[in-house]
C-alpha cells in the first residue's frame, strides 16, 4: 500500500519534513502543543499543594468513588496529547507529499487535542480548588 509505505532513504524523510515546515497548520500545531503542555504542567505545579487526595477524572464512570483518581493521573491528560501529536507527526511525515490535505487535517487534529487537554486540566483544577 502506498499510504503505509516505508521511507527508503533518510534524505527522503528530511524532504518530507521540509515540506511540512511551510504550512501554517503545522507551525501552529507544534507551537500549540508545546504551549498547552507547558500551561497544563504549570497549572498542575502551581496548584499541587491545594489539590485534594482524590480528584474527579473518570467522568464516564458511575457517580461516586469510581470517578476519583489520584492527582498524579492528571498528568495523563497532557501526556496523551503529546503522544497523539507524536503519532500524528509520524503519520504526517510519511504522507505529506502524497496527501497534503490529510497532513493538514492531522496537524489541526493535534492542535485541537492539545487545546482540549489543557482545558480539561484547567477545569478539573478549578473545580476542586
Amino acid at each position: 500500500m502506498k499510504f503505509f509505505r516505508s521511507l527508503q532513504q533518510p534524505g527522503e524523510y528530511l524532504h518530507h519534513l521540509h515540506l511540512l515546515q511551510g504550512t501554517w497548520e503545522n507551525r501552529y500545531a507544534t507551537i500549540a502543543v508545546i504551549m498547552q503542555m507547558l500551561v497544563s504542567v504549570l497549572v498542575l505545579a502551581w496548584s499541587w499543594r491545594d489539590l485534594p487526595p482524590k480528584v474527579p477524572l473518570w467522568y464516564s464512570k458511575p457517580w461516586g468513588e469510581e470517578r476519583l483518581a489520584s492527582p498524579f493521573f492528571l498528568f495523563l491528560v497532557p501526556l496523551s496529547a503529546l503522544i497523539t501529536y507524536v503519532i500524528n507527526r509520524t503519520m504526517l511525515t510519511r504522507t505529506a507529499a502524497d496527501h497534503p490535505l490529510f497532513g493538514r487535517v492531522l496537524s489541526l487534529t493535534s492542535l485541537l487535542i492539545s487545546v482540549l487537554s489543557s482545558i480539561i486540566v484547567i477545569r478539573i483544577v478549578t473545580l476542586v480548588i
